[in-house]
Order: structure tokens, then C-alpha cells, then sequence
């Protein structure tokens, strides 16, 4: 008689468990989509801010500063801003 009430807890235990793993995916998803913060520090200021993105917003945000260095630097050419050096020369 002590079975029966184990026996009902694993039955009803049974589809709880099937549905989690049917959620595993939906779980991966929802923890790609998980915030995350950092403190960032405006250029001026000593004062952090508190700036929350999921990973991909983050991702995104770095790609476009590369990319923006990157063409920052290309556009230069070589150039050193009007100080009358020239690279690798006196």
C-alpha cells in the first residue's frame, strides 16, 4: 500500500519531464535572448552607466565599431593629422 501514492507521484511526475525536454530548445533560445549588462563609461565622464543588450545586440554593437575603425583608418591613408610627420620618415 505504500507503492500506490510513489506509483501516482511517478505517473504524474512522467509528463512533466517529457514536456521539459520538448522546452529545451525554447530554453537555449530564451538564454540567447538573456540580458546582459555592463557598465559603461561615456568618453568625459567619470560616471559609469549601466547599459543592458542580449549578446547578439552586443555583437552587433562591436561589429559596427570595428567596422567603423576600420574605415576610420583606411580613410587616413597614412595621413597624421596635420602634424607634419610623415610614417617611418623624419
Amino acid at each position: 500500500m505504500r507503492f500506490v501514492p510513489v506509483l501516482a507521484l511517478l505517473a504524474l511526475a512522467t509528463p512533466a519531464l517529457a514536456h521539459q525536454d520538448a522546452d529545451g530548445a525554447a530554453d537555449k533560445k530564451a538564454a540567447s535572448e538573456k540580458k546582459i549588462c555592463r557598465a559603461v563609461v561615456a568618453t568625459g565622464s567619470i560616471m559609469s552607466k549601466r547599459e543592458c543588450h542580449t549578446k547578439a545586440e552586443w555583437d552587433a554593437m562591436s561589429d559596427r565599431s570595428t567596422n567603423a575603425r576600420t574605415k576610420l583608418d583606411r580613410d587616413m591613408g597614412g595621413r597624421t593629422g596635420g602634424l607634419g610627420i610623415t610614417p617611418g620618415g623624419n
